[in-house]
C-alpha cells in the first residue's frame, strides 16, 4: 500500500478542495436554524431516563487579545465583571440542564474549551468547578481536559486545575517564529511555551497536546521546521497540526487583519504540510488521522489499533457512545440521534438564559440514512477502514447496492492508491489517511446542495 512518502504536490493540489472536517455528520450547514427550546427540553428529558454517564463540554469564549487567524467563537475582553456575569449565566444553564436530566448526573468526560479557559482567574476557575460539582458527579475514572494559552496560563492555575482533577491539557502554540506571530497578533515566546509545558509535566498531567497551524502568513518551510524542532524537544504526547483556513467572507478578522499576499503560495503551503508529516513520523509519532499525531504509548494510538477510537466535537477520543451535553455560548450538544447548538452571540445568549429560555438556535434530527452514513464516515475517519460485512449486518443492507455511487468513487480512490479492498474490508493506505476527508465526502448526501462549498476549509 502507498505510504506518506509517495504523496506528490500534484496529488495534493488535485485533492485540495473545500470539504467538511466531519466533527459531526450531518455537518452544521445542513442543520435547521430557528428556536428549538421545546425540542431540546424533550430530548434532554429522554436522556435523563438512561443510566449511562455523560460527556460535558463548557465553552469559555474569552480572550484578552485577538489572534487574527482564529475562527473559534471568542470574545475579547479584560473586564472581569463580564466574566463573572457569564459565570452567573452558566450556573443557570447548568442547574436547568441537571433538572432536565433528572437522575443522570455522572460525568465521564469533562472538557473546557474556548476562547481561553485560563482567561479565568483562580477564583473564577474554582467557582466554575464548584458550580459543576454541585449539580453533577465526576466519575473517579473519568477524563477531565482543557485548552490553554501558554502566554496567559500561570503556574498557580496549572496547580489548581491539577488539584481539581484535570489530567489532559492542550496548549495552543500555532507557530514559534516571531515574524509569523506578529502577522497573526499572537506574541508568545519560546520560553513562555516551554515554562508552561514543563510545569505541566512536573505537576503530573498525564497527556499534553500541542496545537500547530500550517499555512499562516509569513510562514516558510524553514521557519516551521524550527518550530517543529523546538516542539519535538518538549516531546508532547499528542500533536494537532491544523491547516489554516483563510476564509475572509466568514471571519472578519481574516478580512481586516491578514493580507492574502502574506500567505504562503500554494506550492509553499504544500511543502510545509509535507515537511510536517515527514518530520513528526520520523520523530516517532503515529499519524492517528486528520491533523492528529500521537506517540505509540498514547491512548489514541492504542484505541486506533483496537478499533475503538471515536471522534466528537472535541476531537479524537477513546470514549465512545457518550451523550455530549454542551453548556455556554455557541456550545453543541450531541445525543439521542440529534444535534443542538446554543446561541452564538454572547449578549443574546446571556439575555435569553436570564429570561429563562433554552438558548438553542440550531438543531438536526438524524433519520435512518443519516445514522448509517454517520457511522460509515466516523469509522473511516477514526479506524481508517470499513468492515463492510459488519455494517451490512447491522443495517440490513447490501453495501455496494445502497452506496452504488459511492462505491464507484471508492474504486477511483483505489486506483489512486488511497485505499485497498482487502476481502470484505475497505482499508485506507497511509497515503489515504492524508486525504481521508476526500474519501469520506462521497458518503455525504448533503454536500451537493451546499453551493460552492463556501462553508468549509480546504482539505489540505
Amino acid at each position: 500500500m502507498k505510504d506518506y512518502t509517495e504523496v506528490t504536490p500534484e496529488m495534493i493540489n488535485r485533492y485540495n478542495r473545500p470539504g467538511p472536517r466531519y466533527t459531526s455528520y450531518p455537518t452544521v450547514p445542513a442543520w435547521e436554524n430557528g428556536s428549538f427550546a421545546k425540542d431540546y427540553d424533550y430530548y434532554l428529558q429522554q436522556e435523563g431516563q438512561k443510566d449511562t454517564p455523560l460527556s460535558l463540554y463548557i465553552h469559555i469564549p474569552f480572550c484578552s487579545r485577538l489572534c487574527t487567524y482564529c475562527g473559534c467563537n471568542h470574545f475579547i475582553t479584560r473586564n472581569d465583571s463580564l466574566v463573572d456575569e457569564y459565570l452567573d449565566v452558566l450556573e443557570i444553564e447548568i442547574k436547568q440542564t441537571a433538572l432536565y436530566l433528572e437522575k443522570r448526573k455522572t460525568i465521564q468526560q469533562f472538557h473546557l474549551g474556548g476562547g481561553t479557559p485560563t482567561h479565568l482567574s483562580i477564583s473564577q476557575l474554582k467557582r466554575l468547578h464548584q458550580m459543576v460539582s454541585q449539580y453533577f458527579d465526576f466519575s473517579p475514572d473519568g477524563e477531565m481536559a482543557l485548552e490553554a494559552h501558554p502566554r496567559v496560563t500561570t503556574n498557580e492555575q496549572l496547580e489548581l486545575l491539577y488539584d481539581l482533577g484535570f489530567r489532559r491539557i492542550s496548549f495552543g502554540v500555532q507557530d514559534l517564529d516571531t515574524h509569523v506571530q506578529h502577522a497573526i497578533n499572537r506574541e508568545q515566546t519560546i520560553e513562555q511555551t516551554q515554562r508552561t509545558f514543563y510545569k505541566s509535566r512536573e505537576l503530573g498531567y498525564s497527556s499534553i497536546n500541542i496545537d500547530l497551524v500550517y499555512g499562516l502568513p509569513r510562514q516558510t518551510v524553514e521557519t516551521f521546521e524550527r518550530t517543529m524542532e523546538i516542539v519535538n524537544e518538549m516531546r508532547p504526547d499528542r500533536l494537532a497540526i491544523y491547516n489554516f483556513a483563510y476564509i475572509p467572507n466568514m471571519f472578519s478578522a481574516h478580512e481586516r487583519a491578514i493580507q492574502e499576499k502574506d500567505l504562503p503560495a500554494p506550492e509553499s503551503k504544500v511543502a510545509i504540510y509535507l515537511a510536517s508529516i515527514r518530520f513528526f513520523t520520523q520523530a516517532g509519532y503515529r499519524m492517528i488521522g486528520m491533523d492528529h499525531y500521537a506517540v505509540d504509548t498514547d491512548e489514541l494510538t492504542i484505541a486506533q489499533n483496537n478499533h475503538t477510537l471515536h471522534r466528537n466535537f472535541m476531537g479524537y477520543t477513546t470514549l465512545r457512545g457518550l451523550s455530549q451535553i454542551g453548556i455556554g455560548v455557541s456550545s453543541i450538544s450531541d445525543f439521542g440521534n440529534g444535534y443542538f447548538q446554543n446561541e452564538k452571540d454572547l449578549q443574546s445568549y446571556m439575555q435569553r438564559v436570564h429570561q429563562g429560555e433554552i438558548p438553542t438556535i440550531r438543531k438536526k434530527t438524524l433519520d435512518d440514512d443519516d445514522i448509517l452514513r454517520r457511522e460509515v464516515i466516523e469509522t473511516l475517519m477514526c479506524q481508517c477502514h470499513l468492515p463492510i460485512p459488519e455494517i451490512e449486518e447491522k443495517y440490513q443492507i447490501s453495501f455496494p447496492q445502497y452506496f452504488a455511487r459511492e462505491w464507484e468513487a471508492m474504486k477511483e480512490f483505489e486506483t489512486e492508491g488511497l485505499l485497498e479492498f482487502q476481502g470484505n474490508m475497505l482499508q485506507l493506505s497511509k497515503l489515504g489517511i492524508l486525504f481521508m476527508r476526500n474519501v469520506a465526502m462521497p458518503f455525504d448526501r448533503y454536500l451537493q446542495h451546499m453551493g460552492k462549498d463556501r462553508h468549509f476549509s480546504k482539505t489540505v
